[in-house]
This record gives structure tokens, C-alpha cells and sequence, in this order.
């Protein structure tokens, strides 16, 4: 039997914090009014019709293009460091943001999430049916999302603005002293809150020039469908992309998984799925030996993620994967600009004319920067991701032998909703951390 070597790749779930800038409040215009901001709440399970909607639009499709090149084009950026991402997250703030922009600035917005062909209003429901569906996954997997504004005390923002944002994705208004110690741990607290204190700073200032600041965030905990015993856990090598080696914990499983060798690509796939419903699953990829990371990421392409989830079978085998913590801080401002949102970052061509009532002021987004956590041991997993997003202003199959999968070099993970279709987190492993 070959023994697969480990290949390990980090998703991270990020939570997005958009902060918009602009220079002086327009007088008398819906000015911000102190309130409580979005948090973790219970949200109902989507009816039938909603869930069906959803699934016919566009949207899962959308987000599955864009969580594929925002991973991939970090993989290409850093090919030897651990990546955790959270496209979803992410994809949520951005849609955020998107209620206040206009002209090309929002349709290169629009662009860069893939939502081409998609109406604000099939966004915006579908965010809703995605978020109650996620936050209703079931006995032994929890996701929590929360999102947040928070303004700059006595600014009049648009009215559309702030009721979609409340309406569709539970997003309130708070106004705060921006020059204070307070409103950053006000903001502090609140993404320890929403993150179950995974991440419990995003923010070391405010720079005096910030506006608005939208977050999202996400929480992620999952317990393994069967889980890894912790007696079978060993001290085993993982070989790393730079050829050195690491001693580290390796937890092992004999059982049945869903499990593919795709040859022609050059790797092996597997399931660990989450929950009593398991619909929600993290999905390893791991590059044959003699390949790395590289291989796959210039593969990671819709319709191939499509083709190789619809290709893992039920077979009996063991997976070998290292326990690993991590935790990642990353700006994405060029990852962005990349993928073709480019005039929200400059200050001369931005346009973000539904954000602040008739105001001079010429806001732009100066920053973009993801906070994330991720926990992978004997029994589960538990992640969570802070996205901030600052604006300025200026069949049946024959028996087959058992496999075996030993994560023991650099690997592709993902955190995957069958039921939805969405990538909560993906990441690459290099070197596993503890």
C-alpha cells in the first residue's frame, strides 16, 4: 500500500470589518444614532421555498468562483506559508460594503464576488437564506455570523443604506467617538463576542479620517462525525515544503470514508464530515508525492471542485492528519485589487454615492485585512475569522482495498456546506502549529 505523505492547507474564516472614510458629516441627514450593532442571535431555518430558491440562483455558484480565486490567488502569493482564509465571511462584508457603492465602483465589486448576472436583490435574499440555513446546520456543528456598523458620530449616512444592511443582514448602526479608547475596545470586545473570544482584537486605533467600519463575523465550532481517538495520536514526521522535517502530533482513524485517488490531477481527496446531519465537511486534498501545492492550486477551478467533490466514494481506509492551531493576519487589499476591485481603493475614482446623505466628502476603501483562528484536534474543529474593511475619504462500487492517507506534507484543506454549497473556510498546510 503507498503511503500518502501529508500536504496541509489552511482556510481561514475570515470577519470582515469595512471601515469607509470620508472628512466632514453633511448637517441634519440621518446622523447616526447610538445603537446596538448586529451580534449573534438566533436566526430561523429557511422554508423549503426558501432553500430551493437559493439553490436554483446563481449565487452558490458565484461564491464558489470567487472563495476558488481568492484562495488561490493567496496560494500563489505566499506558495510556503500556512493560508487560512474565509471566502464566506468575506464575500459577506464585501456584500456589505456593495449597499453604498455606485457607479463602476459597484460593479467592480460586483465583479471581484462574481455576482455578474445577479440583481442586488437575489444577493441580498440569498445572504439571508445562506445565513439562517448555516446558523441551522444541526446537532454537533455550530456557525454563528454577526455583522456590525459602526459610525462616526454625528454623520448622516443614507437611509437605503443602513435599512438593507439591518434588513438583510442584521446589521445596526452604533455611533461612536472614533477619537476615543473606548470605541476601540467597544469594537474589540465586540469581534471577542462574536468570535467566542477566538480573536479578540482586530483594531489597535482608529485613524481620525474613518467614517464607517463594517465587520462580519464568523464562528465555526464542529464536532467529527466519529472522532479521532486521542490514544492513537503520535509523534510522526511531516515533511515540509522546504524539504526540512517536523516532529509533530499525528492523529490517526481506521473507518469508512468518502475518499478519491484522482490520478490524472495527481492527488487524494477526503471527507471528515461534521455533525449528526453530516452535511458539513472538511475536505483535505493531498498532492501525490513528488507534486506540491502548485499542482492543485492551478487546478482549483469550479467546475474541477465540482468534479472531484462528486467523485469521493465510500471506502474503507485511515487518514493520518497533524493537529494543528493557527492563527493568521492578513491584508488583502492587492488580493482585491487582483481579482477587479480596483477603484474602490483609489481616492480619486471611488464612488461610493449611497453611503453618506449630501455629503462633499469622496470616500474610498484604504484598507482590507482579515483576522482568523482555526483548531483542528481529536475532536473537532473550531475557527473563526474578523474581515475589516477600512474607507477613506479623499453508485454502487466494487469491493476495493483499503487506502491509506497520511497527511504528512504540505496539504489543501476546506470546511465545505454540501447543502449550500459553501466554502466556509479553506486553508493550506505547510507547517502545522500548535
Amino acid at each position: 500500500m503507498t503511503r500518502a505523505k501529508i500536504a496541509k492547507t489552511l482556510l481561514t474564516l475570515p470577519l470582515l470589518s469595512a471601515q469607509l472614510l470620508a472628512c466632514q458629516p453633511a448637517d441634519g441627514q440621518n446622523p447616526a444614532q447610538p445603537g446596538q450593532p448586529g451580534s449573534l442571535k438566533t436566526l430561523s431555518a429557511p422554508s423549503a421555498a426558501e432553500l430551493q430558491s437559493l439553490r436554483s440562483s446563481e449565487l452558490p455558484e458565484a461564491n464558489t468562483r470567487f472563495a476558488l480565486a481568492f484562495f488561490g490567488d493567496l496560494l500563489n502569493e505566499t506558495p510556503r506559508e500556512n493560508v487560512f482564509i474565509s471566502p464566506l465571511s468575506l464575500s459577506i462584508a464585501l456584500s456589505m460594503l456593495y449597499q453604498g457603492a455606485s457607479g463602476e465602483t459597484r460593479q467592480e465589486i460586483a465583479d471581484a464576488l462574481r455576482y455578474s448576472g445577479l440583481s442586488e436583490a437575489e444577493i441580498n435574499a440569498g445572504n439571508l437564506t445562506l445565513r439562517k440555513r448555516l446558523q441551522n446546520s444541526g446537532k454537533g456543528v455550530t456557525v454563528q455570523i454577526a455583522n456590525a456598523l459602526w459610525g462616526k458620530a454625528g454623520l448622516s449616512f443614507n437611509a437605503g443604506f443602513l435599512s438593507r444592511n439591518q434588513a438583510f443582514y442584521d446589521a445596526r448602526l452604533e455611533a461612536l467617538d472614533f477619537g476615543s479608547a473606548t470605541a476601540v475596545a467597544r469594537i474589540n470586545q465586540w469581534a471577542s463576542d462574536n468570535t467566542n473570544g477566538l480573536i479578540p482584537k482586530v483594531i489597535e486605533e482608529i485613524d481620525p479620517m474613518t467614517i464607517l467600519i463594517l465587520m462580519n463575523a464568523i464562528y465555526f465550532k464542529g464536532d467529527w462525525s466519529e472522532p479521532f481517538e486521542a490514544s492513537q495520536t503520535q509523534e510522526r514526521s511531516f515533511y515540509k515544503a522546504d524539504g526540512t522535517t517536523l516532529e509533530h502530533p499525528m492523529m490517526q482513524r481506521y473507518d469508512k470514508f468518502r475518499y478519491t485517488n484522482n490520478t490524472d490531477a495527481g492527488f487524494e481527496a477526503v471527507s471528515l464530515p461534521y455533525g449528526e446531519a453530516e452535511e458539513t465537511e472538511m475536505i483535505l486534498l493531498l498532492p501525490h508525492a513528488g507534486k506540491d501545492l502548485a499542482s492543485l492550486r492551478d487546478q482549483l477551478t469550479p467546475e474541477n471542485w465540482q468534479s472531484w467533490l462528486s467523485s469521493l466514494r465510500s471506502r474503507d481506509g485511515s487518514v493520518t492528519l497533524p493537529k494543528f492551531k493557527l492563527k493568521t493576519e492578513r491584508q488583502l487589499n492587492d488580493t482585491l485589487r487582483r481579482l477587479g476591485m480596483v477603484k474602490a481603493f483609489s481616492e480619486a475614482e471611488a464612488e461610493f454615492d449611497s453611503l453618506l446623505d449630501n455629503s462633499p466628502l469622496k470616500a474610498y476603501v484604504s484598507e482590507v485585512k482579515q483576522d482568523a483562528f482555526i483548531d483542528v484536534n481529536e475532536k473537532g474543529t473550531e475557527a473563526a475569522a474578523v474581515t475589516t474593511i477600512t474607507v477613506g475619504a479623499t453508485s454502487i462500487q466494487l469491493p476495493q482495498e483499503p487506502f491509506e492517507m497520511v497527511l504528512d506534507r504540505p496539504f489543501l484543506y476546506a470546511i465545505y456546506d454540501r447543502a449550500t454549497e459553501s466554502l466556509l473556510f479553506m486553508g493550506a498546510l505547510n507547517s502545522p502549529e500548535l
